[in-house]
């Protein structure tokens, strides 16, 4: 098999955090959201586009004073982060919160300022044009990198979604495309649970789920067998490097 550790040479850069933010409003004199702004926010939440909140900026409208508003505020905030953990969203131990009453400047329309602003570390994963697809060749083999799970577990972490959906993007536009899998471990010379080989299909699983047929798709573990860095690693990047998944192109058209 020919590899090349390109990391994505198709799909990087990938996860790139980014500082952004998003607003969700509340019906007057009110601290839980409006149900339009509730729908968009659990759209965010369910796209895995947020890494961690940040903060929280909470405020009101000019109506009544600015200690009332500054507590309504407050409560806004209060709602939302609890909204947020209960969707398993997570926020940073020392997130920022700011509540205001009138000690901001106002929008005329004030159904505008009744709202929480959720600054929070997004996900960016730039688009990925046909034309470097094209470049791979039967028997290369890439890197996924940020394509990683739960120690010691086949379960996906946060940064890797956006990475399996670019893989998965790919596969539905290239019908002609077939891959198989490989999945690798660190430290560990004896893969005794076969992990590597359950993360591999686990990335297979997910395809599969989402339409991708099970021919095009073919896995294998090989615990710590083919590392890039000879064991025991110096230091936590070369485990990290060590700890991957691959895929190989197996088929696809010229």
């Amino acid at each position: 098999m020919k590899r090349y550790i390109l990391f994505l040479s198709f799909l990087i850069p990938l996860a790139l955090l980014s500082q952004q933010e998003f607003v969700v409003f509340f019906p007057s004199d009110k601290s839980y959201m409006l149900h339009s702004s509730k729908l968009a926010l659990n759209k965010l939440i369910e796209s895995k586009q947020i890494n961690l909140v940040t903060g929280l900026k909470g405020y009101a409208d000019t109506n009544s004073t600015h200690d009332y508003n500054k507590d309504l505020a407050q409560n806004r905030i209060l709602d939302i982060k609890h909204y947020l953990l209960t969707q398993g969203v997570a926020i940073t131990k020392n997130i920022r919160c700011q509540s205001f009453g009138e000690d901001f400047q106002h929008e005329n329309d004030l159904a505008k300022n009744r709202k929480v602003i959720i600054q929070y570390e997004g996900f960016q994963t730039p688009s990925i044009t046909k034309k470097k697809i094209q470049n791979l060749g039967k028997g290369e083999s890439l890197v996924l990198n940020h394509l990683n799970f739960k120690p010691g577990s086949d379960e996906f972490i946060d940064i890797a979604f956006p990475v399996l959906k670019d893989l998965l993007a790919i596969m539905l536009d290239h019908d002609d495309l077939h891959i198989k899998i490989h999945g690798h471990i660190c430290c560990a010379i004896n893969d005794s649970q076969n992990l590597s080989a359950q993360r591999a299909l686990k990335v297979k699983n997910y395809l599969i789920s989402n339409g991708v047929s099970s021919n095009r798709l073919s896995h294998e573990g090989h615990g710590s067998s083919k590392p890039i860095h000879a064991l025991p690693e110096q230091n936590d990047t070369q485990m990290k490097e060590n700890r991957r998944v691959e895929i190989e192109i197996t088929s696809k058209k010229d």
